[in-house]
C-alpha cells in the first residue's frame, strides 16, 4: 500500500497539455456526433486509431526537425529558427512518442480484424472463397486468427524498421574485415590465401586433394583449419573457419539479412543488399515466402517445395557450426524460437520469434494440406521442424506468451513498462483485464478507496500502469478504454458476439476517464471534460463532472459548460441535482461514516457580564471569522454546487431545498462564513426574481400554496409538491434572514471599536454609524415574528435547535446595537428598543417563550433596562433621523417622558 500511495498522489496544481490533447478530443468527438448513422460511427470508430497515429506520426516528424534544426553550427540562424530548434523534444520524450506511435499503429492494424462484420457468424469464416493461387493470401483469408498474428508480425516488422540504418549497424563489423569500402567479392582474405597456399605448394587441384599431412598444415592466421574452396557451405561442410577478417565480414552480411527479414523488408529490397555483395544465393535462398509488409510477393511455388523448404531452413536454423545470425536468418524462415531469440536484444524481437513461429506453423499446417496426403505424410516423418502451435497449445496461446516474456530475465524490465504492458495486453485481447488492473490502480488512490478495492489490488504491479503524473500516458490509456468501450458496444448493435466480463470491471474501467478528466481541469481544458464523461454510465458520469466542473467560479463559463454537457447528451437536470447531492453528501459524509451525534450548538456573540452605560453588553468583534472570505473547501463547494442548480431555471425549488440543508449545516457547524457567502452568492430575492421571471406586477404570497403551485406550473416542473415548496422557500429565506441579522451586528461590533478613537465631529464616521444601524433594524425584523416557527410546529427538530440557540444571542445582540447606537448616534434608537421590549412583552409574542425555554430571560431584562436607563440620563439630542423619529412618535413613543429635570 505505500506503493500505490507513494506513485498514485492525486496532485492538484496546474499542468500544461500539448495541443494534442483538443486534437484527440476533437477526433473523439467527431465519432459521437448524433448526426452521423451507426453505419459511420463505425466506419469512424475504426479511423480513429488511424488519426490517433497520423496525430503522434506528425509530432515525432516534427520534433526530429526541429531536433536536427538543434545541431546545426550555423551562427547565422536567426531567432526564430532558434526558438522553435530549441523546443526540440528531450530523448527521453522522443522515445516516449515513438512508444505511442508504436502503441496506436499496433491498434489500427488489429481494431479492423476484431471487429470486422464476418464475426458475426464466425461459422461462415472461410466457407466461400476461392482460391487466388497465391498460397499465403489464400491462407490468411481463411484464418482470421492467422490473420491477426500477421497483421502483429507486421506490426513488429514496421517497428524495428524505424530502428538505425542497416549500413551504420554493420559499420564496426564491416571495419574489422579490413577490406576498406570493398563490399563485394566474397571472402578476400581467404581466397588470398587459398591462391597464396597454391602457389607455394605448385598445387593446380583442389587444395582439398592434397594429402593429409600436408592439409594439416592449411591454416588461417589464427592458426584454426581454413577451408580449401569457396563454396557458401564450405565452412559447415569442412567444418573448417575462414579467415578472421572474412569472418567478420561474413558476420556483416548475415546481420544485414537478419534485419531485412525482421524489418520485413520485401524481396526486391534484399536482393538489392545482396547483389551490392554479389551474394545473390543468400537473397535466393531466403525467397520462398517472405513476410514483407508492403508488396508482399505472390507465392505460387509448389506446396511440396515449401514445405520441404522450410524443414532445410531449420535444419539450418539449428546447426551449431553456423554464425549465430546465419541460424537466426534460418530460424526465421523456418519458424525456429531458440535461433531468433539468441540474437533477441529487445521486447519487441522476443515477440517477433515467436509470433513468427506461431504463423509460420500454422501456413505449414496449410501447405501440407495441399500436398497429397503421401507426400505431406513422408515430409511430417522424414523431416523434423518446430511445430510452435503444438507446443503452446490452442487455448489463450497470446496470454501465456505475455506472461512468459515477463518472466525473461533480459527483458523482464521492458516488459514492465506501463507502455509495453499495454501493447501486451492488446496484442493478447487481454486489454480488458489490464484497463481493470490499471483502473483498479487509480481507484486505490483515491483517499475514500474501498476495501474491498484494496484486497483486489494488493498482489497488482504497479509499475506495469501509468501513474496520475504520467499524462501522456493517461491520455493513451484513456482512449484505448473509450475506444474499446464503443466498439464493444457497436459490435452488440450489430449483433456480434462479445466477451463477456465481471460486471463490476466497466465501473472499475471508469476510473480512468475519471483521472483524465481531472488532467483536463487542470490543464485549463474544462470544455473538454462533457465530451468525455458522455462515455461513463450515470450517476458516475455526474459525479465526475462534479468534482471537475465545480472548480468553474466565473458565471458565463458555467452556462457555457451546461451547454456543452447538454451537447454531450448528458441530462443537465439530473447533473446540477446530483452535484449538489454530491457536494452535500461529502460535507455530511465523515459524520455519518462516524455515527457521530449532530452537534452541540453553543452560539455566543456577546461578552459575558452586566451591560454598561455606553454600550450595554458588547458584541464580539469579528465573530463570523478574521478572515471574511476563508471558508473550508467543502462548504466553498456545496455553495457552489447551489449556484450551479440556481442556473437552470428548472430546478429552482431544489434551489431552496438544498440552499436550506446548506444553511441548517452552517449553523449548527457554527460555519458563519460560509453561510454570509451563501447568503450573498444565492439570495432569496433574485431567486423569487428568476421564478417570476422578472414580473413585477404580481406580488409574490411567499406563503401561499396557490402561488407556488402557479410558479411550478409556470416552470413545467412537475416532480415537486407545493406544499414542499413552500416548506423549503419559507425557510430558506428564513434561514437566510438570521445570517444577514448576524451580518448587520458585525459590522455593528467593528463601528463600536472604531467609536472609541472617533471624535463626535465626525459626520462620515458617525453616517456609517447611521447606515449600518439602519441595515440591522431592517435585517432583524423577519427575526421579530414567526421565525421558523411553522417548519418547527411541522417536526423539525434542526430548525427548533437554531432557533434556540441563535434567536436570543441575536436580539440580546440587536438590543447592544442599539443601546450603541443610542448613547452615540440618537436617543431614538433606544426608544427603538423600548419598542422591542413591547414587542416580546406582547400576549402573542412567539419570542416569549424562546427567551424563556432558553433560561435567557434575566439577561434581556438587563439588557433592556440598561437601555432605558441610558435613556433616562441622556442629556441632548444627537444626531437623529426625522424618519425614526416620526414613526417613534406615531407610535405613542417621545423622548421628552425620559427626560430628566435638574
Amino acid at each position: 500500500m505505500a506503493n500505490w500511495d507513494r506513485k498514485m498522489t492525486r496532485y492538484t496544481g496546474p499542468v500544461e497539455a500539448g495541443p494534442e490533447v483538443e486534437e484527440f478530443a476533437n477526433a473523439l468527438d467527431d465519432c459521437l456526433s448524433s448526426y452521423i448513422t451507426p453505419a459511420e460511427k463505425k466506419e469512424r470508430l475504426l479511423q480513429l486509431p488511424s488519426r490517433y497515429y497520423e496525430n503522434a506520426y506528425r509530432r515525432l516528424t516534427n520534433s526530429r526537425t526541429k531536433r536536427v534544426g538543434a545541431n546545426h553550427d550555423d551562427m547565422d540562424v536567426d531567432a526564430d529558427e532558434t526558438s522553435e530548434a530549441g523546443s526540440a523534444l528531450s530523448a527521453e520524450e522522443t522515445k516516449r512518442l515513438e512508444g505511442e506511435l508504436e502503441t496506436w499503429d499496433l491498434i489500427r492494424r488489429l481494431l479492423p480484424l476484431r471487429h470486422a462484420a464476418s464475426r458475426a457468424n464466425p461459422f461462415d469464416e472461410g466457407q466461400h472463397i476461392n482460391d487466388s493461387g497465391d498460397l499465403l493470401l489464400d491462407f490468411l483469408r481463411r484464418n482470421p486468427v492467422a490473420k491477426e498474428r500477421h497483421a502483429v508480425l507486421q506490426w513488429l516488422q514496421a517497428s524495428a524498421a524505424s530502428g538505425p540504418d542497416l549500413d551504420t549497424m554493420v559499420e564496426d563489423l564491416q571495419r574489422n574485415a579490413d577490406r576498406g569500402d570493398v563490399i563485394a567479392h566474397g571472402w578476400l582474405h581467404t581466397r588470398s590465401k587459398i591462391k597464396l597456399r597454391k602457389s607455394m605448394t605448385g598445387w593446380p587441384h583442389l587444395l582439398e586433394r592434397q594429402t593429409p599431412s600436408i592439409a594439416e598444415s592449411h591454416n588461417n592466421s589464427d592458426g584454426a583449419p581454413l577451408v580449401t574452396n569457396l563454396d557458401p557451405d564450405a565452412v559447415t561442410r569442412q567444418d573448417r573457419k575462414l579467415e578472421p577478417q572474412d569472418e567478420y565480414f561474413e558476420r556483416a552480411i548475415w546481420l544485414g539479412c537478419f534485419e531485412h527479414l525482421r524489418r520485413g523488408n520485401s524481396l526486391e529490397a534484399i536482393s538489392d543488399w545482396c547483389q551490392e555483395r554479389t551474394e545473390m544465393w543468400r537473397a535466393i535462398s531466403m525467397s520462398a515466402i517472405l513476410f514483407s509488409d508492403e508488396n508482399q510477393d505472390k507465392v505460387d511455388a509448389a506446396p511440396e517445395s515449401l514445405a520441404l523448404w522450410r524443414r532445410m531452413c531449420y535444419a539450418l536454423a539449428r546447426n551449431r557450426g553456423s554464425d549465430q545470425h546465419e541460424r537466426a536468418v534460418y530460424g526465421i524462415l523456418s519458424g525456429d524460437v531458440n535461433s531468433v531469440e539468441a540474437v533477441a536484444k529487445s521486447w519487441d524481437d522476443y515477440l517477433y520469434a515467436h509470433y513468427n513461429a506461431l504463423l509460420r506453423t500454422q501456413l505449414d499446417s496449410f501447405i501440407l494440406g495441399k500436398c497429397p496426403p503421401d507426400v505431406a505424410s513422408n515430409l511430417t516423418q522424414s523431416f523434423s521442424v518446430f511445430d510452435a502451435v503444438q507446443f503452446y497449445g490452442n487455448d489463450a496461446v497470446e496470454k501465456r506468451l505475455m506472461r512468459s516474456l515477463e518472466l525473461k530475465p533480459a527483458i523482464k524490465d521492458e516488459a514492465q513498462q506501463p507502455l509495453k504492458a499495454l501493447q501486451a495486453s492488446y496484442i493478447a485481447n487481454d486489454t480488458a483485464h489490464h484497463l481493470f488492473e490499471q483502473g483498479l490502480l487509480i481507484e486505490l488512490s483515491n483517499p475514500t478507496r474501498s476495501f474491498a478495492a484494496v484486497m483486489v489490488g494488493e498482489d497488482l504491479a504497479e509499475y506495469k500502469y501509468f501513474s496520475l503524473e504520467q499524462h501522456d500516458g493517461l491520455r493513451i490509456v484513456t482512449h484505448v478504454y473509450i475506444l474499446q468501450l464503443l466498439m464493444e458496444q457497436q459490435d452488440a448493435e450489430d449483433n456480434i458476439q462479445t466477451e463477456k466480463h465481471p460486471q463490476n470491471w466497466r465501473f472499475t474501467q471508469e476510473c480512468i476517464v475519471g483521472a483524465y478528466a481531472e488532467y483536463l481541469r487542470r490543464a485549463s481544458l474544462q470544455e473538454l471534460i462533457p465530451l468525455y464523461c458522455s462515455i461513463v454510465e450515470a450517476p458516475r458520469c455526474y459525479k465526475i463532472l462534479s468534482q471537475n466542473l465545480i472548480h468553474e467560479d466565473d458565471h458565463n463559463q458555467r452556462l457555457i459548460q451546461l451547454k456543452l454537457v447538454k451537447k454531450a447528451g448528458i441530462d443537465v437536470l439530473q447533473f446540477v441535482e446530483e452535484q449538489a447531492n454530491l457536494m452535500y453528501y461529502e460535507l455530511t459524509f465523515d459524520a455519518e461514516l462516524a455515527h457521530q451525534p449532530p452537534p452541540e450548538i453553543r452560539f455566543r456573540i456577546v461578552e459575558a457580564g452586566r451591560p454598561s452605560s455606553r454600550q450595554g453588553r458588547a458584541i464580539k468583534a469579528d465573530f463570523f471569522g478574521e478572515e471574511e472570505d476563508a471558508i473550508e473547501s467543502k462548504d466553498e463547494r456545496l455553495i457552489r454546487s447551489i449556484e450551479w442548480l440556481a442556473l437552470v431555471h428548472e430546478k429552482w425549488p431544489k434551489v431552496f431545498s438544498m440552499g436550506t440543508k446548506a444553511y441548517k449545516y452552517f449553523l449548527t457547524h457554527m460555519h458563519l462564513n460560509a453561510a454570509r457567502q451563501l447568503m450573498r452568492r444565492v439570495p432569496f430575492s433574485d431567486m423569487l426574481r428568476r421564478i417570476m421571471e422578472q414580473d413585477e406586477s404580481e406580488a409574490p404570497q411567499i406563503e401561499d400554496v396557490r402561488f407556488w403551485e402557479d410558479q411550478l406550473e409556470r416552470s413545467n416542473i412537475l416532480d415537486e409538491k407545493p406544499e414542499q415548496v413552500v416548506s423549503d422557500a419559507r425557510n430558506f429565506r428564513d434561514l437566510e434572514a438570521i445570517v444577514a441579522a448576524l451580518d448587520s451586528l458585525e459590522t455593528i461590533a467593528s463601528l463600536v471599536i472604531l467609536s472609541a478613537e472617533m471624535p463626535a465631529t465626525n459626520r462620515k464616521f458617525w453616517a456609517g454609524v447611521g447606515d449600518g444601524i439602519k441595515a440591522a433594524k431592517e435585517n432583524m425584523q423577519p427575526l421579530l415574528k414567526g421565525w421558523l416557527v411553522a417548519s418547527i410546529a411541522d417536526g423539525d427538530e434542526e430548525l427548533s435547535k437554531i432557533r434556540r440557540e441563535y434567536l436570543p444571542e441575536t436580539i440580546l445582540a440587536y438590543v447592544s446595537a442599539l443601546h450603541f447606537a443610542g448613547t452615540g448616534l440618537s436617543r431614538d434608537n433606544l426608544l427603538e428598543s423600548m419598542e422591542l421590549a413591547t414587542v416580546v412583552a406582547e400576549r402573542s409574542s412567539d419570542l416569549t417563550s424562546v427567551f424563556s425555554t432558553t433560561k435567557r430571560m434575566t439577561e434581556l431584562v438587563e439588557a433592556l433596562a440598561a437601555c432605558s436607563k441610558a435613556l433616562a440620563v441622556a442629556t441632548g439630542e444627537k444626531r437623529t433621523t426625522g424618519a425614526g423619529s416620526k414613526k417613534l412618535r406615531e407610535m405613542g413613543w417621545s423622548r421628552d417622558i425620559w427626560s430628566v429635570k435638574s
